[in-house]
């Protein structure tokens, strides 16, 4: 019997693996949590270029960008860490007054922290297609964001279902280590590439 690799199911199996290959170097890159940013921003460059049709060698690819984006991404990745533990911090406290005027304050802190989640989703993306300086990409986060909701939305509902079933089924978190944030990468890629590909010729440079 001879394996044609051309073949459907070849060509399946094979981009599994690298698949599977891509999410565990991506996993292991995050271990140290201050290089997550490098690694995420190096994730999407992978998955961008690889649902655009761009094949190429996938682990290259990623660690060519992870050493071209470190200090961005990093940077980056701080200061959502840091405003995140901040705005947590003070939702715990807030929600524990029970007033009035602590439940309106709650209530702008929730927006503040979706704002945030927002603007997190697209900053890495945008760190892997265009070079820019980090004040201008997260700036430049808020704008695509308003500018095209309903992609917002979407790729909001997309990170919302993953992680609820993380927390209500056991297999997703086996699924998650094996290939689930490469595969959810690739997932929010086709949104983020037909955000993007609109501001490839404006003034930000692209990759």
């Amino acid at each position: 019997m001879k394996f044609n690799i051309n073949s459907p199911i070849f060509q399946f199996i094979n981009t599994l693996c690298e698949y599977i290959l891509l999410n565990i170097v991506f996993l292991i890159c995050c271990l140290p949590l201050f290089t997550t940013g490098a690694s995420l921003s190096a994730l999407y460059q992978v998955t961008i270029q690889e649902a655009r049709g761009d094949h190429g060698y996938i682990l290259k690819t990623f660690f060519h960008a992870f050493r071209e984006n470190f200090k961005a991404a990093t940077l980056a990745f701080l200061f959502y860490f840091l405003t995140g533990a901040i705005l947590l911090f003070n939702l715990v406290f807030w929600n524990a007054i029970g007033t009035m005027a602590a439940n309106v304050i709650l209530l702008v802190l929730t927006l503040l922290s979706v704002m945030l989640v927002i603007s997190f989703l697209y900053t890495f993306p945008l760190i892997a297609r265009f070079q820019n300086h980090i004040t201008e990409t997260i700036k430049n986060s808020y704008r695509i964001a308003l500018e095209h909701r309903l992609q917002t939305i979407a790729l909001l509902i997309i990170q919302g279902i993953v992680i609820l079933l993380c927390f209500t089924a056991a297999q997703t978190k086996l699924f998650m280590v094996i290939v689930g944030f490469a595969f959810i990468a690739y997932c929010n890629s086709f949104l983020f590439n037909k955000v993007l590909s609109k501001y490839e010729d404006e003034a930000v440079c692209s990759k």
